[in-house]
């Protein structure tokens, strides 16, 4: 039982490591003068408009900049997540 609760605590501070690693990194995409930002955690921190925008791409440069900043941000992710000594072992806890 006290295996157990070992796991689980190591694991706990696994999961906090990749978080912070997670947080620090950024990824930016852009298309037609729309610029979005992400962090590790998948959530958009910045979005920049140009003066000289069309507003009738918006739909078409939102999915095209997102997608951008999506992929490079899960390239990043993993390269993270292994400098952080990777995924958590749950094979302690019965998983």
């Amino acid at each position: 039982m006290f295996n157990k609760i070992k796991a689980l605590k190591d694991v706990r501070s696994q999961a906090k490591l990749i978080e912070k690693a997670l947080e620090a990194i950024t990824s930016t995409g852009s298309s037609n003068g729309l610029t979005v930002t992400i962090n590790g955690k998948q959530e958009v921190i910045d979005v920049k408009v140009a003066d000289d925008f069309q507003m009738s791409n918006l739909a078409d440069a939102i999915k095209r900049a997102m997608n951008e900043a999506m992929k490079k941000i899960q390239k990043d992710a993993q390269k993270a997540i292994k400098d952080s000594g990777g995924m958590p072992d749950l094979s302690a806890l019965g998983m």
